[in-house]
């Protein structure tokens, strides 16, 4: 088996940073999609599709950006940007002629992707773990899952960036229109899209309702461990067929969206069960929520066209509104069919060649799989024997344990740019303020307006959302639509990383929760039970010492 000097594989050099690559890039650590170190398998996957996804994107964009070279440091994702060669300006022109046709049918698009292409890979991905009986099947299904790992973030940054683009165009046509405002105020009127995460939260809301009429449900809810107790009551069948028919829909949430190693909803209900819990001591009516911000929404659009005097300006409004939200649901819902969906039935093919390593005596149980990089669970499969595997694979648990405990350098390599551009703002957070002034104090970006006082619950994980309860202050790094359950509960979500189009705000504005993302340090700052004051509207939120 071919190891580099420093008695990596191939795969595993390829994918490090290297000396070189710090002297010729900037690379920033993506904690806002991958706050968490990798296992190799998944970074064998996940990294070389980042960089060949977005070369082939943006090339068919024809995009300001060539592409992002993905690499790992220490088990963490980082990437550099390398924008198009050529003139900026005729890159520009040529880039919105390619998005222009696009507009205000971005939406069907995208849904005859899923049909057309997503979907069938999907069945194929089912298809390959089926099949799998010898290691000579294994390496045709791994094999092939790296080829459609590419087709997916080639057809994932194709869908987001046009999706970005209306949005980012909508901002600047509400800011020429109304000069005197803050841009951002354009995305409040963006609100009250369905959207395939509020579509789950929505059916999970309707559990809940069920639960409530059945004292057995309720009383199985009582216990340490959910769903066991429901498994022992045979008056709660009726919930358990409405459960399991809700996870074989949405169950592809886990732990962390970007991975391989954790057990999805359908694999374990427990942790769906643990959010649906925080919908049963509280009157949150989903449907009567959901209508009032439809209204809220529709209510500021005409107020806000009939703010403008000038026809052309309110034709270009009218226009840049409709293209903008008839394309803003593709953010979430191209989450739920690539970036969930796709690692989550990827894990269950991968389990099944787990399962003929340990038959054939190689590893101790299927979950070792996940430790190899691909290139050495190929020559493994192929009949190349690794030099203790075991020991291997212990080693670089071990690692990534470690790696969890340690906080990733923001940049490495050249220096930064320090003016970051729109989509890096919006998007990822870049240029926030951090702390600022009192040491129990936070802010950042203004994601969602209004003021809430509660006590502070820093959360890793879906593992602790046990500890939520109504009222409380969702602390953490990220959010992922595994996590948007707990929005009908808690009272206010403050982040560390994010900008206003990041996931946790565009769910908190939806749900009119204050909300603060990009703060770097908060789950430093604070610490669970801290009664914390929220002024989203601001963006300072800071500990209530009074």
């Amino acid at each position: 088996m071919s190891r580099s000097n420093e008695g990596k594989s191939s795969m595993q050099a390829e994918l490090t940073l290297s000396p070189k690559d710090l002297q010729t890039h900037s690379w920033s650590q993506d904690g806002l999609h991958f706050g968490h170190p990798l296992s190799p398998l998944f970074a064998s996957y996940m990294v070389p599709a980042m960089t060949e996804g977005t070369r082939l994107a943006m090339g068919a964009l024809k995009a300001p950006l060539r592409q992002f070279i993905g690499k790992i440091h220490d088990g963490y994702y980082y990437q550099a940007v390398v924008p198009a060669e050529g003139d900026p300006q005729a890159i520009m022109k040529a880039h919105e002629r390619v998005l222009e046709p696009l507009m205000g049918r971005q939406h069907a698009v995208f849904q005859t992707i899923v049909e057309e292409e997503l979907w069938p890979l999907h069945h194929e991905i089912d298809q390959l773990s089926d099949g799998i009986q010898t290691f000579s099947d294994a390496i045709g299904a791994l094999t092939r899952l790296q080829a459609i790992y590419f087709k997916f973030w080639d057809l994932h940054f194709r869908v987001v960036l046009g999706r970005a683009t209306a949005g980012l165009g909508f901002e600047q046509v509400y800011h020429a229109a109304f000069p005197d405002r803050n841009p951002a105020e354009a995305y409040d009127l963006l609100l009250g899209t369905m959207n395939k995460s509020l579509e789950q939260d929505r059916a999970l809301w309707q559990l809940a309702t069920v639960s409530k009429a059945n004292a057995h449900v309720l009383l199985a809810f009582s216990a340490d461990k959910v769903y066991p107790a429901l498994l022992k009551d045979p008056l709660t069948l009726e919930f358990r067929q409405a459960l399991r028919q809700y996870l074989d829909i949405y169950g592809w949430r886990t732990h962390y969206v970007h991975e391989f190693l954790h057990e999805t909803w359908r694999e374990n209900p427990e942790y769906c069960l643990t959010v649906l819990k925080g919908y049963l001591y509280q009157e949150f009516d989903f449907d009567a929520h959901w209508q009032s911000v439809v209204a809220t929404r529709e209510r500021k659009v005409d107020e806000a066209l009939a703010q403008i005097a000038d026809p052309t300006m309110k034709a270009t409004f009218r226009l840049a509104h409709q293209n903008a939200l008839e394309a803003w649901s593709i953010d979430e819902d191209h989450h739920f069919y690539i970036d969930a969906m796709l690692p989550a039935r990827s894990r269950t093919l991968l389990l099944k060649i787990g399962d003929l390593l340990v038959h054939g005596g190689v590893i101790e149980v299927p979950q070792d799989i996940f430790f190899f990089y691909l290139d050495e669970l190929l020559e493994t499969l192929d009949g190349e024997k690794l030099s203790n595997p075991r020991d291997l694979i212990a080693t670089r648990r071990r690692e990534l344990a470690a790696q969890f405990d340690r906080t990733p350098p923001p940049q490495l390599g050249l220096a930064h740019s320090p003016e970051p551009n729109l989509i890096g703002t919006r998007v990822f957070g870049e240029g926030s303020p951090g702390l600022q002034g009192a040491t129990r104090e936070v802010r950042g970006f203004s994601a969602s307006p209004g003021r809430h006082v509660g006590p502070a619950r820093i959360i890793r994980g879906p593992e602790e959302f046990f500890k939520i309860k109504p009222g409380d202050v969702l602390v953490c790094r990220n959010t992922a639509p595994a996590w948007t359950g707990l929005f009908a509960t808690v009272g206010a979500v403050i982040t560390e990383t994010g900008g206003i189009l990041s996931h946790a705000a565009t769910v908190a504005r939806e749900y009119h929760l204050p909300c603060i993302v990009g703060t770097r340090e908060a789950t430093r700052v604070f610490h669970d039970g801290d009664r914390v004051v929220v002024d989203g509207t601001k963006g300072i939120a800071v500990v209530d010492d009074g």
